[in-house]
């Protein structure tokens, strides 16, 4: 006899379950994965995340009813977007530098009122039709203090409490800092002794200047770096400037003994050079071979470009 019963298999049963329980964990879920933030933490959170990605990778844009670019540090009358990208292409809204960060960009930032701050990065929300600014603070840290551009602290927003819930969020990036001028040993040539090498500098600057040289030539025991004149005139440190070995992007102290293979950075205060006036820097080795006597000397101004160092960008809302 043939059982015609209706009977579900106990296999069958289980895969449906297991795949309605699934089913009901996608409808559930994903959707939140793609919510542009909703009130409270989240939204505080998607706000802290979209400012500090629209300041790093965005240039920002200007227009009016004739043009348009992202050079818009030079048209904050018809601002319509900021970001501290570098430009690539004024003519175009996208960057290839994405978290490179414009020098000048930057001290614009600083000199917006606060309403278009505000308004640009979306640093509000609309709750029952009821706008509200957050509060905000965002900030470009170095060697864990605030980075200084023309004197000027890059820091903008209030004092972050400490009895609210915070979103913060932090980016790495390479902040313009003025320019660079890079010399081998062998490309150096001296003016007094073989021991001094001597670079040109044309000022003015809006930075202080930096001069790296790698691969000296040393010779004998003990090779040091001595001392720094400009025109003849000692200059003192740190107040006229300050020396350092690199290692890679970091900066290690220097008590002036030199070894094979280190790179020297010199920070030179920009008061020091005057514009359209030419200057003659001697840097004093002892135990260290400046090859060819001068002129010509090493040339700043002809070596020089654009100087990047890293920092945190940091946004925290509340």
């Amino acid at each position: 006899m043939i059982d015609e019963k209706g009977q579900i298999a106990v296999d069958f049963l289980l895969g449906i379950s297991l795949f309605l329980i699934a089913l009901t964990f996608t409808v559930q879920f994903i959707p939140g994965m793609f919510m542009s933030g909703s009130a409270g933490e989240s939204s505080l959170d998607y706000t802290a995340y979209r400012t500090a990605t629209i300041l790093v990778e965005d240039t920002g844009w200007w227009a009016n009813s004739t043009s348009s670019g992202t050079d818009w540090e030079d048209h904050l009358s018809n601002v319509m977007r900021i970001g501290l990208a570098v430009d690539d292409d004024p003519g175009s809204k996208l960057t290839n530098s994405p978290n490179i960060i414009s020098r000048n960009k930057t001290l614009q930032m600083m000199n917006l009122d606060e309403d278009t701050l505000v308004e640009m990065l979306g640093l509000y929300n609309n709750i029952d039709d009821t706008l509200f600014a957050y509060g905000y603070n965002i900030s470009f840290i170095q060697d864990g203090n605030v980075l200084t551009l023309n004197n000027t602290s890059i820091i903008r927003g209030q004092v972050v409490p400490d009895y609210m819930e915070i979103a913060k969020s932090t980016r790495i990036v390479l902040m313009e800092k003025g320019t660079i001028a890079s010399f081998t040993g062998d490309e150096l040539t001296y003016n007094l002794t073989n021991t001094a090498a001597t670079i040109i500098i044309n000022g003015s600057f809006e930075e202080n200047i930096t001069i790296q040289i790698s691969d000296l030539n040393l010779t004998g025991s003990s090779p040091m770096f001595l001392n720094a004149s400009l025109d003849g005139n000692t200059l003192t440190q740190p107040s006229n400037y300050t020396v350092c070995k690199m290692d890679g992007w970091g900066k290690n102290s220097f008590n002036g003994s030199l070894s094979t293979g280190d790179i020297l950075s010199f920070n030179f205060d920009k008061k020091l050079f005057s514009p359209a006036t030419e200057c003659r820097l001697d840097l004093e080795f002892s135990n260290v071979s400046i090859p060819f006597p001068g002129p010509p000397f090493a040339d700043y101004n002809d070596a020089n470009s654009t100087h990047y160092e890293p920092a945190y960008l940091v946004v925290e809302v509340w």
